[in-house]
């Protein structure tokens, strides 16, 4: 049986929808649009789709639009670690010193693109991004909660956000000449892997990222694995409160259902088909999800899913590999996830 799951969506403010779901709150192709639209309506010109629970969980889920006519002041998370995923549109992400002084900036883009499409800032890094394509950005934020807004700093060396921005824009202009230079540099993120299993890939940066230099290292890796399976960590350590990994699965891959007793987890499509499959507890089928990429889904497969905590489910690959990013509560503690024995009779 194949039940599509239609997740609910709250909205708490102009800027700001939570999408809600018992099982798996999920984004399918036909609610971008949706997005789209909400971001259009706010004054502000963004509008976010929260997919955790509540602020006081301990793994949010976004997904934002915004353009380039709207002004991202630079700010910093004291003690936590986010990431930024591009699935639409490019960007210039920033990174600052204490003094406001620009030491880096990279420049992001969709998988698609072959850009950057994925960074992992570290806590306590000033950072500010500015939209860049003429189509409006849209990028999955993955951040530790509860959300606290004493932890969230606003660079004293940036212009405030005002109701005309053009301060703010007029800043980031005066910052080319800085910017050039690191503009000029071809860097990919397959020069900083570091590889410590036969198929598990590290980051050896300390600002881990992601694009389709990586890929034919997944492959190969996944390929000589008995498993079929093969991810690049992008947490430094399994103590890190927030784990990010990018799996390839190939089609021969065989996972066991599971579920995870004190954490939620999330997952978003980068290439490929899948199926995340929800069993009841008798062993038949809740419900299943068709699962493609961003670009590729139809309007009823989901690109994005997160799973509650406690409800089995079951991935199935029906590419000839899956790529997919994963993000959940750490640290690593393997007791926290539980595989279910079928009942046989």
């Amino acid at each position: 049986m194949s039940l599509n799951s239609t997740p609910s969506l709250y909205r708490l403010s102009p800027e700001t929808s939570y999408i809600k779901g018992i099982v798996s709150p999920n984004m399918t192709r036909s609610m971008v649009d949706d997005l789209k639209n909400d971001y259009l309506l706010s004054s502000r010109r963004r509008h976010r789709y929260c997919f955790h629970q509540s602020p006081e969980v301990d793994l949010h889920d976004i997904v934002i639009c915004y353009d380039k006519t709207s002004y991202i002041r630079p700010n910093k998370h004291i003690g936590k670690s986010e990431s930024l995923l591009i699935l639409q549109g490019e960007l210039d992400f920033y990174i600052f010193d204490d003094r406001g002084e620009l030491i880096d900036l990279i420049e992001l883009g969709s998988f698609a693109t072959g850009k950057t499409c994925y960074l992992r800032i570290p806590a306590n890094t000033w950072h500010g991004l500015r939209a860049t394509s003429n189509e409006p950005v849209i990028m999955k934020e993955t951040i530790s909660g509860p959300y606290d807004n004493s932890s969230l700093l606003w660079a004293d060396f940036a212009p405030v956000e005002s109701a005309e921005n053009s301060e703010g824009h007029l800043w980031y202009s005066a910052l080319e000449d800085q910017a050039v230079k690191f503009r000029k540099r071809a860097i990919s993120a397959a020069e900083f892997l570091h590889l410590t299993g036969p198929s598990v890939y590290v980051s050896s940066s300390t600002i881990a990222r992601f694009d389709g230099s990586v890929l034919p290292r997944l492959i190969e890796a996944a390929r000589k694995s008995n498993l079929k399976r093969a991810r690049y960590c992008c947490h430094s350590s399994s103590e890190e409160k927030m784990q990010e990994m990018f799996i390839l699965l190939l089609r021969e891959t065989d996972i066991d259902e599971s579920y995870h007793i004190r954490k939620d987890e999330s997952l978003l499509v980068l290439e490929g088909n899948g199926r995340y499959i929800f069993p009841n507890e008798d062993g038949g089928e809740r419900f299943n999800l068709p699962l493609s990429s961003f670009e590729n889904a139809s309007n009823n497969e989901a690109f994005f899913a997160r799973i509650n905590r406690y409800v089995p489910h079951k991935i199935s690959v029906e590419s000839e590999y899956l790529l997919i990013y994963e993000s959940t509560t750490g640290p690593f503690v393997k007791s926290d996830t539980d595989y279910r024995i079928k009942t046989v009779g």
